[in-house]
């Protein structure tokens, strides 16, 4: 095989975000390692421009150039899709903030403009979190969910996982006076969200802040969701973990029976609802950003540091899991990262994963063509450079392209992908099949 060039830079946006995160990496005393891909445009070109020729997809590609390097600059060259459009579409679990939709969408545009406009990705935001309400109407290609399935999905056809993105559940509240990055320990959280703890000024939370001036502030009140959702399965997974009180008590899940507090069914209305109450404090899940409307806790880690939900503290949360047999071995059942080990590990950052069919042609029986299979797992593949909270470090990136240079159209792989890092791990999940 020929080696795989690469094309021209990604966006100004692109490398705005990226080099904000190379800096904060920098200031926080972080060496960050090789890059998986070179830009994020030439993410998408590795993948296309590297297909399993025997495949036939080579044919039905024609506006990805495959045979003809640039005899100047030796890049393949992206050509016009105008005539050539590709539709792929994917489902959100209901448990997942729907921030997720948003995020997945605006990564396909992206991806679009990159091939000359041809790709569309329309992603659904489901009410349920099991496989087969996402695989269902509308048929889904792809679902974006929080775990791999379970036996109780019963689906009809093997279904592969692949980490796509970082996001991050992010501890907000409304305390006049006081400004963002309010230090929370599991104590304090597991005594404000049963009730033990009602003051701001309680000396479990002021010991931890004691260059802030808790007092005279509102009471505690404190947010909770009452539908399933990954926020609060984070919450109380890194409480469990943490506080062996909590864990007999209350627990961890996608639900939990919490001992007071006031129920929300939406991250919008948490938002709204923590704006409107001084004394407040929720928690929402998030893919960008934290909200600015309000103030964002740091969380005490295992290592007793405090970390933010921002992309350095997220991505060295997921850095210190990379040796662990889940990512070495892309075995996602169980896995969680609110007991990451390091220093400044932020504990609440989340790993989400996207779900397809193990043989795209015998699960769709041919309605799914070779195209359209080869622009999702190009599209997946894409996924896997982008950042929402924070970037996927290499590890998880290997994991991703194991798994889609497994993926077979009637018997047959569709793709072949490769990274930088190929010649010095090759290790990762190779189906990553349940």
């Amino acid at each position: 095989m020929t080696d795989v060039p690469t094309i021209r830079e990604g966006s100004a946006t692109d490398r705005g975000d990226e080099e904000r995160f190379e800096a904060d990496a920098r200031a926080a005393g972080i060496v960050l390692p090789r890059k998986s891909h070179s830009d994020l445009t030439s993410a998408l070109v590795v993948a296309v421009a590297v297909i399993v020729l025997a495949a036939g997809v080579g044919e039905v590609t024609g506006w990805i150039n495959l045979r003809a390097p640039s005899s100047q600059t030796g890049n393949y060259q992206v050509q016009t899709c105008a005539g050539y459009p590709v539709e792929t579409s994917g489902a959100v679990s209901g448990a997942i903030d729907p921030g997720l939709v948003a995020w997945l969408e605006g990564a396909g545009a992206n991806m679009s403009t990159a091939v000359g406009g041809c790709f569309t990705v329309t992603v659904a935001d489901e009410s349920g979190d099991g496989y087969v309400s996402l695989y269902g109407s509308p048929p889904a290609e792809f679902v974006s969910t929080y775990a791999p399935p379970s036996a109780s999905d019963a689906l009809a056809n093997p279904v592969t996982v692949v980490p796509i993105t970082l996001g991050a559940v992010a501890l907000v509240y409304d305390l006049p006076g006081v400004g963002t990055g309010l230090n929370l320990t599991a104590s304090a959280l597991a005594g404000i969200f049963t009730g033990a703890i009602t003051s701001w000024d309680d000396p479990v939370i002021a010991d931890a802040n004691p260059d802030l001036s808790l007092s005279g502030l509102p009471p505690i009140a404190p947010i909770h969701f009452s539908e399933s959702s990954v926020a609060t399965q984070t919450l109380t997974q890194y409480l469990s973990g943490e506080n062996g009180s909590w864990n007999s008590s209350v627990g961890a899940g996608l639900t939990v029976g919490w001992p007071g507090g006031t129920s929300v069914d939406s991250a919008a209305d948490m938002l709204s609802q923590v704006v409107a109450t001084p004394g407040s404090i929720g928690y929402v899940e998030i893919f960008g950003a934290p909200p600015a409307s309000v103030g964002v806790a740091q969380v005490q880690d295992l290592a007793g540091d405090f970390a933010g939900p921002n992309a350095v503290d997220a991505w060295i949360s997921a850095t210190s899991a990379e040796n662990t047999s889940a990512v070495v071995n892309g075995s996602w059942s169980g896995f969680s990262l609110t007991g990451a080990a390091a220093p400044s590990s932020y504990p609440l950052t989340v790993l989400t994963f996207a779900g397809i069919y193990r043989d795209l042609g015998v699960a769709y029986s041919g309605t799914v063509t070779l195209t359209q299979a080869n622009w999702l797992l190009t599209y997946l593949y894409w996924l896997s450079a982008q950042s929402a909270v924070a970037p996927l470090p290499t590890p998880y990136v290997t994991d991703t392209i194991n798994v889609l240079n497994n993926e077979t159209y009637d018997g047959t792989t569709i793709v072949h992908l490769e990274s930088e890092s190929d010649g010095d791990n090759d290790t990762g999940g190779e189906t990553g099949e349940f």
